[in-house]
């Protein structure tokens, strides 16, 4: 009979050894830099996370796309760098054969629009004025990109999927919170005092939370789930409302009441409960702009003024569009071309915004991408969003023809969550945004899951 230490694999013979020799370093860091330290160790628990489960890495990272106030490393900041390890992660997984999807087969035309728009913004590189820009948009294209196929590996069950859109529900309700804690103030009304959440951005705030409130609706309406998590679902709804009534944000409101409008079409079944939570909604801001809000507040709201120079900014990147029809001005550019298209005929108000240390983006995210890639980078963006749209439909007509209510409910509030943001993303610039790119890559996820189901689950 062999002695037990012989029989233990080596592999978990060094695994004690090397979890005192990491503590050890981790502590020397603490002693040393107290910050790096907690980053270390919370790396190498998403590390284990990931490795040992990819769709609670992949839960992990949507959660993260709520915390952009976070501290960075230089350029590496916190989503950034989970992006990585998920990616190497997938990679893992992918080329061991472990998984049994494959999301470039299944979905041929969706993956040719991915890399067309990836290649195409490669090829800008070529008249690109300036290549540090390009390059660095480039960097932050290819980790969203990869997003796509990461989702169809990681979300293969139930399971999976519950854990990815709690984890993003969780991030709303932290976000919105901040906000309602730390609302604007009540004298004057400018771009630090609104709300901001832990987004860093009010107008981004509002986009994400409009996210978070279509998903929390899906949880809230499905009898299936566990009482406790309906009822937290319910409660995480008008708190995210609050965030965005508190964030100020016009184009948040606007794009609010576009997602209510397309659930009169796209909610199924739950046509009547939405059109309850629209007059719940509309009722609540109401009230808060006519009797709570502080007349700064109000006169934001009702008086457009511009934009706050957002349409002097339009105005630019139409210019380009005109004068760049096919090739735009090469990816990651409009703010360094910005200038050369203002002293043109025609009245640009706010030139502060174009002639300063740090130009402002256009404040429109398809319009940014026309500026710079042209009618063809624009057409393959959109492609791949009606795909991503069309794949959340099927799979909630699949799971409502299967009589399963509750996965009905989640996938069309992921369906209207994407409208809500995108809805939200012609008044900022938010083409790089991981959450804008997790819900897209959720679409196919989705659709793949319910196709695999054989048989209605027993709940609903």
């Amino acid at each position: 009979m062999q002695p037990l230490a012989k029989s233990i694999p080596s592999g978990v013979r060094l695994l004690a050894p090397a979890a005192l020799a990491a503590a050890a370093v981790v502590g020397l860091v603490a002693a040393l830099q107290p910050l790096a330290a907690i980053g270390i160790a919370a790396a190498l628990i998403f590390a284990y996370f990931v490795f040992s489960d990819l769709a609670a890495g992949f839960a992990v990272l949507a959660f993260l796309g709520y915390l952009d106030t976070l501290p960075t490393s230089g350029a590496l900041s916190l989503d950034k760098a989970a992006g990585l390890l998920l990616a190497v992660a997938w990679l893992a997984k992918f080329t061991t054969g472990a998984n049994r999807r494959d999301f470039f087969s299944d979905y041929p035309l969706l993956t040719w629009a991915l890399i067309a728009f990836f290649g195409w913004s490669v090829l800008s590189l070529v008249w690109a004025p300036q290549g540090g820009p390009a390059l660095e948009s480039l960097s932050r294209y290819a980790p969203n990109i990869l997003l796509f196929p990461i989702a169809y590996t990681a979300v293969r069950t139930r399971r999976d999927l519950m854990i990815v859109l709690g984890a993003l529900v969780f991030g709303a309700v932290l976000a919105a919170s901040f906000g309602v804690l730390a609302p604007p103030e009540a004298g004057v009304i400018e771009e630090g005092s609104r709300a901001t959440g832990t987004v860093g951005d009010p107008n981004e705030l509002a986009a994400f939370l409009l996210a978070g409130l279509a998903v929390a609706a899906g949880f809230a309406l499905g009898r299936a789930h566990s009482l406790p998590v309906r009822v937290g679902a319910a409660a995480a709804v008008p708190l995210c409302a609050a965030g965005i009534f508190l964030s100020l944000s016009r184009g948040g409101l606007i794009a609010l009441g576009v997602m209510f409008l397309a659930a009169m079409f796209l909610a199924g079944r739950w046509r009547l409960a939405v059109t309850g939570l629209l007059l719940a909604v509309v009722v609540g801001g109401v009230f808060y702009f006519t009797q709570l809000a502080p007349l700064p507040a109000r006169e934001r709201i009702t008086m457009a003024q511009g934009g706050s120079g957002r349409s002097d900014l339009w105005t630019v990147g139409l210019r380009m569009v005109k004068a760049n029809p096919i090739t735009g001005v090469g990816v990651g550019n409009f703010k360094a071309e910005s200038a050369q298209y203002t002293l043109q005929p025609g009245t640009i108000e706010r030139a502060d915004l174009i002639f300063s240390s740090e130009p402002k983006v256009t404040h429109n995210t398809y319009l940014e991408i026309t500026a710079e890639l042209g009618l063809p980078g624009l057409l393959l963006f959109l492609a791949i969003i009606g795909s991503s749209l069309g794949c959340a439909l099927k799979a909630a007509r699949t799971w409502e023809r299967r009589g399963d209510a509750s996965m009905d409910a989640l996938a069309r509030g992921v369906l209207l969550g994407l409208v809500g943001m995108l809805a939200a993303d012609f008044f900022i610039s938010d083409m790089y945004t991981k959450l804008l790119w997790v819900m897209l890559a959720l679409g196919p996820a989705m659709l793949a899951l319910a196709r695999s189901e054989r048989r209605a689950p027993n709940g609903v």
